[in-house]
Parts: structure tokens; sequence; C-alpha cells
């Protein structure tokens, strides 16, 4: 896959484009249909494939949210539709000028001259242009003026809720903990990842030694403990998490300590994979350490439980 970095003054060389529009984050099961529809409908016509997503995401632009928005880091986000087998990931920047520009123009200046595309695939709710005022609608108006063609694809339904799959929705149950929705919606599990860290080792007091990341650049779960999945140097293991300020032993920021089951090596500095398999309980806050650690040794008992350990 290629990626290109582009701007409204940028030339883009890539030709005969199959072009879908979106931020994609998370890259849910409605994504990845549609994903698969720009794939496949490209090699049958003999096109390049391509994803175009704004950078930064215009709700991060216009600071009706913060930065810990995303789902997913960019990083994965270029990763998992690399895997797909998607040609062209293009990120073009949103800036004043970009979001001044009106819908028509936003296809003839940048979908028609500078991109040259000659398909495009949209959901059926599909926004472009200042104020979000172009939609398939113009889009269909314009395509034989300029030699485009336009495909609608219907949104996928989740089976269970019978409701279109939502950023939004998936947001909010990381957001409420609630990472079995997540699954269901992702078609994999949530995870955070980072390089371990020293704590304040407080933890291997009693005998409960955990790896710590900092949470990256994307949106955090709901303060608490968790069964999770572990992912380290290409092997699996079981163990349970915590994600939060610690507030018992006076933690000042915000961390996510693991405790892998049936381990025990020295692996400071070394990347790790936290995936959220179900919430055990939220973070409290508990008069010393030694209910805390009793506290502990029930969660352990329902996270092993939950593994089948």
């Amino acid at each position: 896959m290629k990626l290109h970095k582009l701007n409204t003054k940028k030339d883009f060389k890539i030709r005969n484009l199959c072009l879908c529009i979106g931020n994609f984050d998370g890259i849910h099961l409605g994504h990845q249909h549609l994903i698969k529809k720009i794939i496949n409908n490209s090699r049958s016509n003999n096109l390049n494939s391509a994803i175009m997503t704004f950078v930064p995401h215009p709700k991060i632009y216009f600071k009706s949210t913060d930065n810990n928005f995303n789902i997913i880091t960019n990083d994965y986000k270029k990763y998992f539709l690399n895997s797909l087998g998607l040609d062209n990931y293009i990120e073009y920047k949103f800036n004043k000028t970009l979001s001044n520009l009106d819908a028509i123009n936003f296809i003839e200046k940048i979908l028609v001259k500078q991109l040259n595309i000659k398909k495009i695939i949209v959901g059926r709710d599909f926004r472009f242009g200042k104020d979000r005022k172009g939609d398939t609608t113009l889009l269909k108006k314009l395509s034989n003026k300029y030699h485009y063609k336009l495909h609608i694809i219907d949104h996928v339904k989740n089976k269970k809720t019978n409701l279109k799959f939502s950023s939004s929705i998936i947001r909010k149950d990381i957001n409420d903990g609630s990472f079995e929705k997540v699954f269901e919606a992702l078609g994999r599990h949530w995870f955070m990842q980072g390089k371990i860290i020293k704590g304040d080792q407080k933890a291997r007091l009693i005998n409960f030694p955990t790896a710590n990341i900092k949470p990256g650049n994307h949106i955090l779960p709901k303060k608490g403990v968790y069964c999770v999945k572990v992912i380290l140097e290409g092997k699996i293991y079981k163990g349970i998490a915590n994600f939060g300020e610690r507030p018992t032993v006076k933690g000042l920021n915000l961390l996510l300590e693991t405790h892998l089951f049936e381990f025990n090596s020295n692996i400071y500095g070394k990347q790790l994979t936290v995936e959220f398999l179900t919430f055990i309980r939220p973070e409290k806050k508990y008069k010393d350490f030694k209910i805390l650690t009793n506290q502990i040794q029930k969660d352990v008992k329902k996270a092993k439980k939950y593994h089948k350990i």
C-alpha cells in the first residue's frame, strides 16, 4: 500500500482511482465491508483502490472533541488497511482552505482536477464540503459532466442490534467498558499498546508484578479492572489489567497495569499489546493497601475463572 500526504496545492501522480472518502475510525465491520467492495471493484475494473481520510479529524480541527477521540491509532489504521489489500491511502491535510471549500468546488478541484477519479464509492449518508452540504445526489448530478462513476453502498447492520455499525457507538462502548459489544462491532478485540515502563513497583511487594504502559493517542476506556489477553514478543498470555490513576497508592498519571498469569520475566522496554476482553469492576480508592490487596485477590479469582485457568 502506498501512503500519500496531500493538500490543496500538491500534485497527485496516481491515476485511474477508485476512491472512497472517510475517516474509517476503528475500521469496524461496516467499514471492512465497504473497503472490500472498493478493493474488489477496483481489481475487476483495472483501477487503483484508494481511501482518502482527513488529518486531523475534522472534529479535532474544529475543537468539538479532544485528541483522545480516535478508536485506533493512525499507525494501526494504516497497518490494517494494508493487510486488507488496499492500493493507496491518502492523508489529506484538513485546514482552513479545505474546510471552506464548498461541495461543488470539492468535486471539481479535489476529486476531478487533483485526483482524477474514475469511480467513487460511498455510503448512502455520505456528506462532504463546507457545512457538509454535499451528498450523493450532487455526486450523481456531476458524474456525467466529469466522467466518473458513482457507486452507493448501503450500510451493514449489526445482526444483534439491527443498527448500522457506528464509530460513535463504539466510542461510547469503550468509555463504558462494554468490550463484548466493541468486539461485535470491530470483529476483533480493542487494544492498547506501548513500551513497558517502570512503575512504583508496589505490586511486587504482594507478589503481583505488573507490566505498565502509558495510554496512546486514542480514546480511553473506563477506569477499572479488566480481563485481558496479552501479546508479548509474538506469544499470547492471559492476564488481568487495571486502567486508571491508582488512587489508593496516590497515583498521579493514567496508566495501564497488566499482570500476566503464569509469567515472571524482566520485560522492561519491550512492546506490549493488551486486548480488552471483559470488565470486572470500576476503579476505587481503598482505605489502605491491605484492603486493596484483598480486593486484587478477588479480582484475580474472577479473571482466572473467565480465562478458565
